[in-house]
């Protein structure tokens, strides 16, 4: 079946299967889940169903490799360009466990909706030698190459989702507020979905319920400067802070806390992203010569790390969310759902006013929301719908997101 086939064919059919794939800024693996997708006669997604799902975890090895390709120097080009392809391996593995997890027949399933790894995000712009002049350029880079994954599931594959939005002048993120709204909103109730990955991110839903209202930014950082001490203190041996022990066990040093709330990212008005380029090993090790100046244990310096992430996502509420909505309710996803002493270092800062909750008590597992939002971008796409929100982005329009892949027959 050639492409214009292929796509006449999904949107001539009210119901949809995709597989959405995410790998996210903590390195932790790739999560695959399974998803039905019914439309109305317009093409509006009217259901979102969370058929089912796989997580496949990057050994200590994988992570340690792709790790080096995010830090500059670290790695060369020939590096980078193995790893598109060999990430595509992975990608393709969690695929197919998926299917044979799921016991779904392939042919049953429309296409992969495959966000890859982001090894560097710079919504910034730049200066970059232009054919009439100096140019300012942004970009960004997800490794995973969509024609391995294509060969090894004999599947379609939508890709690339940041770099339209960028196109048109956008950060490229966040994305997953167009998902937020059809899984979490409710008439009359302020809602902020807060996903804690590597990084820090908001979808506000405002009480009026009303998707045109709906707005979203990176926080700042989320698990990753967590995970970078307690990988580091342990050479390797331990790649985050279970449930948030270590942090418990540790005091939070309120003059380490205020220097690094000093950061002006955190000032600066959303449409904002940040990422690894960011908040990533060089900050990390910023941050524990500062801890060591101020003869810290391991264990105050993994609370105050963790109470960081906390006050920020807390502080970014105040000055960007509560002025324009109130907040009834903090849904939490991500791996950061599962640290209760951030969990509760969040309601700390809240003040106890606002509910917090993970996505797992709301009936959407924690692991599974942003391979769910890919996939209804990629089933937008396929139906050649715009599903960046521009005022979330920044972008200068609405534009259909990603490239499609089709399998060799």
């Amino acid at each position: 079946m050639n492409q214009m086939d292929f796509l006449q064919s999904y949107r001539n059919r009210l119901q949809h299967r995709l597989i959405g794939l995410m790998s996210g800024t903590s390195l932790d693996g790739v999560d695959a889940v399974l998803v039905s997708i019914t439309t109305n006669e317009t093409g509006e997604a009217v259901q979102v169903t969370l058929e089912d799902q796989v997580s496949i975890p990057y050994t200590k090895e994988m992570k340690e490799t792709v790790a080096k390709l995010c830090i500059p120097g670290s790695s060369d080009i020939n590096d980078i360009t193995v790893a598109h392809s060999g990430l595509a391996y992975w990608n393709a593995a969690a695929v197919n466990e998926l299917i044979k997890h799921s016991n779904m027949e392939r042919k049953a399933i429309d296409a992969i909706c495959m966000h890859g790894q982001t090894v560097w995000h710079a919504p910034t712009g730049q200066t970059f030698p232009g054919p009439a002049g100096p140019l300012e350029v942004t970009g960004t880079l997800q490794l995973g190459n969509s024609q391995f994954v294509a060969s090894l599931t004999h599947l379609p594959v939508i890709s690339d989702f940041r770099s339209a939005d960028m196109a048109e002048g956008g950060q490229g993120a966040p994305l997953a507020p167009y998902i937020d709204y059809l899984l979490f909103h409710q008439e009359g109730k302020g809602i902020a979905v807060q996903n804690i990955g590597g990084i820090g991110n908001v979808t506000v839903l405002p009480v009026h319920g009303k998707n045109e209202g709906v707005f979203a930014f990176d926080t700042g950082p989320g698990n990753m400067i967590i995970d970078q001490i307690v990988a580091l203190h342990s050479n390797q041996q331990k790649q985050y802070d279970e449930g948030g022990a270590i942090a418990a066990s540790g005091t939070v040093c309120e003059t380490l806390l205020s220097l690094l709330l000093e950061d002006p990212y955190f000032a600066k008005q959303p449409p904002k992203s940040t990422g690894r380029e960011v908040y990533g090993y060089e900050y990390t090790n910023s941050l524990l010569q500062k801890a060591e100046r101020l003869h810290l244990s391991f264990e105050d310096i993994v609370a105050t790390a963790t109470a960081f992430t906390a006050c920020t996502i807390a502080q970014a509420y105040k000055d960007f969310v509560l002025p324009l909505t109130a907040l009834h309710t903090v849904i939490i996803s991500g791996g950061g759902a599962r640290n209760a002493t951030l969990v509760s270092m969040i309601k700390q800062y809240l003040g106890g006013s606002i509910e917090v909750v993970t996505s797992d008590d709301v009936g959407v597992p924690d692991q599974a929301r942003e391979a769910m939002a890919f996939a209804l971008m990629g089933h937008e796409s396929l139906l050649g719908r715009p599903s960046n929100l521009p005022a979330v982005t920044g972008a200068r329009k609405p534009v259909v997101l990603g490239t499609i892949t089709m399998q060799q027959l």
